[in-house]
């Protein structure tokens, strides 16, 4: 796709997020022991402007059902109004607003809108370019790894002080198709 920035041409290309080969995975401690989980269904598109990084940008949504910690039982819980309230919004999603080169030729710096349960926050994402390539079809994929660290309360999700970690940390690794 070409578009007009200011007098120059920009090339933009929009990659869609390979839903097989995505995830996003969270750990969170509490008094006992650090409970990891991940979303099973998300979708998501990246928009990548080769010319100027900064007219990049991220789309994902994260169907919050989808959470799966290993045990039904507390999935059930964090489904529920004590957590993400997953019945009133069953979206989680990330928007960026920034993306910006990061410290080396592989970083980027991603800030965005997250919307949990109703509220939004703005959360920074260090991101790494991890590959670039093609299958034997022709295919041409993009690989991303990203890291942040959310605080719940922020988010609403203040449900077990003192119990449950406040701070919730999410790995995201995105394959991405043209």
């Amino acid at each position: 796709m070409q578009t007009q920035k200011t007098g120059a041409i920009r090339s933009q290309q929009v990659w869609r997020f390979d839903p097989a080969y995505t995830t996003v995975e969270f750990s969170v401690r509490n008094l006992w022991y650090t409970v990891r989980g991940r979303f099973r269904k998300l979708e998501g598109s990246i928009v990548i402007d080769e010319t100027d990084i900064s007219g990049s940008s991220v789309l994902a949504k994260i169907d919050a059902r989808s959470i799966d910690t290993g045990n039904k039982r507390r999935d059930v819980h964090l489904q529920a109004a004590d957590f993400l309230d997953a019945d009133k919004f069953p979206d989680i999603e990330f928007r960026s607003t920034r993306v910006a080169r990061g410290k080396d030729r592989d970083s980027l710096e991603l800030e965005g809108s997250l919307t949990i349960k109703g509220q939004s926050k703005t959360v920074a994402l260090a991101v790494n370019e991890m590959d670039r390539s093609r299958s034997p079809r022709g295919e041409e994929f993009v690989y991303y790894s990203a890291t942040t660290e959310l605080d719940r309360y922020d988010l609403g999700i203040k449900y077990g002080r003192g119990i449950i970690g406040r701070k919730v940390k999410v790995t995201i690794n995105v394959q991405a198709t043209a």
